[in-house]
C-alpha cells in the first residue's frame, strides 16, 4: 500500500531555522552630572570678605533670612588652612540641618555630628558640629581637639554668663583663635546682653565688630511684610473663667488642681500656697492660657477662610493644651494640619515641614521650638495666637515665611482678646521692640489695627461649642486606641474630621513610631512608619484599628535574604506603568 505524505501546512514556507540572538551593545554607564556649586548673592560675598578683613572674629548680626549659615561655611571653605579644623555650636533642632549645609555649600571639607553624649568625636574632620547642651556637657572633650575657630549659631544663648553653656562657650573660645558670633538677635531684653557677646571675645579683640544688615536693605526682591493686630470675642464660658481668675484667683486655684494633680488633701493645699506666693507671674500664666483657648474658635475660622481661599497658612502658639484644643477645631472643620513642637525628633520635624511646603498640608501649627532653622515660605500668612514676651522671639517666628525665596508680600496677624491683659502684654513687646531698634536697628514694619471685632466663628456650628475651660479640661488629651506593634505596622491612616491629627502624632510618639512622611488625600492623612520593603515579600493588608483610624500591617522580613527580596518587589512594583485600581485609603 502507498504511504501517503503528509501536507505541509505552510507549503510555501521555507524550512525554519534557529536565529542567533543579537548581541545587545552594553549600555555605558553614564556619570551623573554633578549639581552645580551655589551662589551666594552679593550681599553674603561682602560679608564674607568683611569677616576676613577683620580676622574672623566678628559679631555677623545679619536679620533673620538673610543668609548667616552659607556665609560662615563659605569662609570655612575658603580659608581652610587658617579656619580649620572648626566647632560650629548650633540649637539642636537644626543640627542636622547644618550638617546638610556643610555638605553643600563645602562639599570637600570632611564635617561631623557629635549628637550624643557618648558619640565618638572622630579626629581629622575639618568640621565638628554639635550642640549647645551638648557642647556644655563635653566641653572638656572639645577642648582637646585645637580647634581654630569657634562658630556659635543663635549666640544670643550666651547672653546670660552665668549659665553653664555660656562658661563652656567661654572656656572654648579662649583656645580658639578665631570666634564668630552668629545671631539675627544680638540683645532679647537689655542692651547688656550685647556687651555679654562682646565679652567671649577676651582678648583677641577689644572691640569686636558687628555687622548688622537688614533684610529688607540687601535683599530689596524679597516683598514686604505687615502687621495686623485683631481683636476677637471670647466664648461666654471662658470670659466667666477669665473672669474669676482675676478676681478670686485662690478659690479658683483650689478647682483647679486637683483635676490637673488627680489628687486631694495636703499636696493641693501645698501647691496652691506655691502658686499664691508667686501670685503675679502665675496668675499671668493661667490668665494666658484661658485667653489662648478662647482664642481658639476665632483662630480656627480665620483658618478656614484662607484655606478655603487657597492660602496656606503658618499658626503659632505658646501651650501645649491650648495648640491640642486648636487642632481638635480644625479636625471638625475637616482642616488637614501638622504640629511641630518640643516633643519632635528630627525626623518628624523634617516630615511636618516637607508635608507643608511640598502642599500634601495646608495649616502648620507650631510651639516656639519651630521659631528656628525652618522655611515655610510656602505660606504668605503668619498667625500668632498668643503673644510672646520678646519681640525678637517673634520675629524671628515671623521671617519663617519672610525668607530669601519669598515671592509674595508676607502678613503678620495678632489674635488679641478684647479687653483682657493681651493689650497689656503687646504693650510690653512693642517697647521691647523700640529697644532693640535704638541699639542695633530693626525694619520699619507697617502696623494696622483693625476696628472691627473678629467673632465670624459664631457662624459656624462645629464651632459654637467654644472650648472647655482650664478647670473643667486641664490638658486637653484625648484617649486613643492602642495600636499593633511597631513592627509590624507600614502606615497609619487617619479620617482628619473624626481624630485630629496633632492627637494621632503625639500617640505614635509616645508607643515609639516613627513618621518618616506624610501625605493626604481629602480628609484622609497617611503617616508612614516604615518602609513597605521591611516587610516580608513588601506585602501588607490594611485593618481597622478604631473609627476613623486604620493601619497598614505585614509580616517583618527577619533575614538579609528576605529584606533584599522584598526590597526588589517593592522597586519592581515602582515601575508598573499599568493605572492601579483605585481604592479608597484605609478602606
Amino acid at each position: 500500500m502507498a504511504t501517503v505524505k503528509r501536507a505541509k501546512r505552510w507549503p510555501n514556507a521555507a524550512k525554519k531555522t534557529k536565529k542567533k540572538k543579537a548581541v545587545k551593545p552594553k549600555k555605558q554607564l553614564v556619570a551623573a552630572k554633578p549639581e552645580p556649586p551655589p551662589e551666594l548673592r552679593p550681599f553674603q560675598r561682602e560679608g564674607v570678605d568683611f569677616l576676613k578683613k577683620h580676622k574672623w572674629n566678628v559679631i555677623l548680626a545679619d536679620a533673620p533670612g538673610a543668609g548667616k549659615t552659607p556665609q560662615a561655611l563659605i569662609a570655612l571653605k575658603e580659608n581652610e588652612k587658617q579656619l580649620t579644623p572648626a566647632l560650629i555650636v548650633v540649637p539642636s533642632s537644626v543640627a542636622r540641618n547644618w550638617k546638610k549645609e556643610a555638605k553643600r555649600w563645602c562639599p570637600r571639607l570632611r564635617s561631623q555630628l557629635v549628637d550624643g553624649t557618648k558619640k565618638k568625636i572622630r579626629p581629622y574632620r575639618h568640621i565638628t558640629i554639635t550642640t549647645w547642651d551638648l557642647m556644655a556637657y563635653r566641653q572638656d572633650d572639645f577642648a582637646t581637639r585645637g580647634y581654630k575657630c569657634i562658630i556659635a549659631d543663635e549666640a544670643h544663648y550666651a547672653k546670660n554668663p552665668d549659665t553653664r553653656r555660656s562658661m563652656a562657650l567661654a572656656r572654648l573660645a579662649e583656645g580658639a583663635k578665631h570666634l564668630l558670633l552668629l545671631t539675627g538677635t544680638p540683645l532679647v531684653n537689655d542692651p547688656q546682653e550685647l556687651e555679654e557677646l562682646k565679652n567671649l571675645y577676651g582678648e583677641k579683640v577689644d572691640d569686636p565688630p558687628i555687622l548688622r544688615r537688614l533684610l529688607a536693605d540687601v535683599a530689596p526682591d524679597i516683598p514686604p511684610k505687615q502687621r495686623v493686630t485683631m481683636e476677637v470675642t471670647l466664648p461666654r464660658d471662658i470670659r466667666r473663667e477669665y473672669d474669676e481668675v482675676v478676681e478670686e484667683y485662690g478659690d479658683w486655684l483650689e478647682k483647679y488642681l486637683p483635676k490637673l494633680m488627680g489628687v486631694q488633701g495636703a499636696a493641693i493645699e501645698e501647691a496652691t500656697d506655691r502658686a499664691m506666693a508667686a501670685e503675679p507671674l502665675s496668675k499671668l500664666s493661667y490668665l494666658r492660657r484661658v485667653i489662648g483657648r478662647g482664642k481658639v474658635p476665632a483662630a480656627a475660622a480665620w483658618a478656614r477662610q484662607k484655606v478655603r481661599s487657597k492660602e496656606p497658612v503658618v499658626i503659632f502658639g505658646c501651650f501645649s493644651d491650648v495648640m491640642s484644643l486648636l487642632g481638635q477645631a480644625l479636625s471638625k472643620l475637616g482642616i488637614a494640619y501638622v504640629r511641630l513642637d518640643g516633643t519632635c525628633s528630627v525626623e518628624q520635624r523634617q516630615a511636618a515641614v516637607d508635608a507643608f511646603q511640598n502642599g500634601e498640608i495646608d495649616v502648620f501649627l507650631g510651639t516656639q521650638a519651630a521659631k528656628e532653622g525652618i522655611t515655610l515660605h510656602r505660606a504668605r500668612h503668619l498667625l500668632f495666637l498668643e503673644r510672646w514676651y520678646t519681640s525678637i522671639a517673634e520675629e524671628q517666628a515671623e521671617d519663617r515665611i519672610r525668607r530669601i525665596g519669598q515671592t509674595k508680600p508676607t502678613v503678620i496677624w495678632y489674635l488679641q482678646g478684647e479687653g483682657t491683659i493681651d493689650e497689656r502684654i503687646s504693650d510690653i513687646v512693642e517697647r521691647k521692640r523700640e529697644m532693640v531698634d535704638d541699639v542695633v536697628g530693626l525694619e520699619n514694619i507697617p502696623h494696622t489695627y483693625l476696628d472691627t471685632v473678629f467673632d465670624q466663628w459664631k457662624r459656624l456650628k462645629s464651632l459654637r461649642g467654644g472650648t472647655p475651660t482650664v478647670a473643667e479640661n486641664p490638658t486637653a488629651k484625648l484617649d486613643l486606641p492602642k495600636l499593633p506593634k511597631t513592627r509590624y505596622v507600614h502606615a497609619v491612616f487617619a479620617d482628619i474630621t473624626l481624630v485630629p491629627l496633632d492627637a494621632l502624632q503625639r500617640h505614635l510618639r509616645a508607643n515609639g513610631y516613627r513618621q518618616r512622611k506624610i501625605k493626604r488625600r481629602k480628609s484622609i492623612v497617611r503617616i508612614e512608619c516604615r518602609s513597605r520593603a521591611s516587610f516580608r515579600d513588601g506585602r501588607v493588608r490594611t485593618v481597622q484599628v478604631a473609627p476613623g483610624i486604620y493601619a497598614q500591617v505585614g509580616k517583618p522580613a527577619k533575614t538579609d535574604a528576605s529584606r533584599m527580596k522584598a526590597t526588589r518587589k517593592v522597586k519592581t512594583a515602582r515601575r508598573v506603568t499599568t493605572r492601579p485600581r483605585k481604592k479608597k485609603w484605609g478602606a
